[in-house]
């Protein structure tokens, strides 16, 4: 899916012929008029049709208000696109109330490695948010120094998945690197944890490689490469905090 900030949502399929030549179809609307989207992110459904998720927030009725209040009562909505592969159709399959300083989705693995779902990176929040499944939120660290009226808000992140488990790392615009893991049986997920990571320059995007390096995209200097180290006393499967490795 390719959203605008305003109304236009396009859906293409993307295949390949008998000589291996990529092919992309006509784009399937979903387009929603008086509607901003903040965040998109296509979640992992295994070999279910695709579904996309986006943050939404519907302004029609602030346009005929010109007293402000229905700008006051605005409601950010978290939203399921899904796409019929039978029927060659995009519907919108569900939308709930989702907390008004989310600003970036993240999908969670689904099919058969994990819960599938998405996590909504919000002001001061983290949280997990599914069809049918209830809300689960974690507090971000803060700074110490950081003033009571400062707010902390996820701009890059970075997932990494094997079979045995799986991690995120997101980064606040402070720098501040967290570390977010879900425990979950099957596709219910009982808790979600948020610890502090490190701490490295704002970037604009992280990529976690599977030979134990971090990337990152630094936002305003140069771009770094990182190695993961381990901590003694910690668990194999755990990455520590990170070195860099090239610049």
């Amino acid at each position: 899916m390719i959203a605008a900030v305003e109304k236009q949502k396009f859906v293409y399929v993307l295949n390949r012929d008998a000589a291996a030549n990529l092919t992309i179809s006509s784009p399937l609307e979903a387009h929603k008029s008086h509607n901003v989207v903040f965040s998109a992110a296509a979640l992992d459904c295994g070999f279910d049709n695709p579904v996309f998720a986006t943050i939404e927030l519907d302004y029609s009725e602030v346009d005929q208000d010109p007293s402000g209040e229905a700008a006051q009562g605005a409601q950010k909505q978290l939203v399921y696109y899904e796409l019929d592969l039978g029927l060659n159709h995009v519907v919108r399959k569900w939308s709930d109330a989702v907390d008004n300083g989310a600003n970036l989705l993240i999908p969670v693995p689904g099919g058969g490695d994990g819960p599938g779902g998405v996590l909504v990176a919000a002001e001061n929040f983290l949280l997990y948010r599914h069809q049918g499944h209830e809300e689960l939120r974690a507090v971000l660290p803060r700074r110490d120094v950081l003033p009571a009226d400062r707010g902390v808000l996820i701009v890059s992140y970075a997932a990494h998945k094997k079979k045995a488990y799986s991690f995120f790392l997101l980064q606040s615009e402070y720098g501040d690197i967290y570390k977010a893991t879900l425990q979950h049986s099957g596709d219910t997920v009982t808790n979600l944890t948020v610890k502090y990571f490190d701490t490295l320059p704002p970037t604009a995007s992280l990529a976690v490689l599977k030979t134990g390096f971090l990337f990152a995209a630094s936002e305003f200097g140069s771009h770094a490469l990182y190695q993961f180290i381990r901590r003694p006393g910690h668990k194999k499967c755990c990455a520590g905090p990170v070195r860099r490795a090239l610049c």
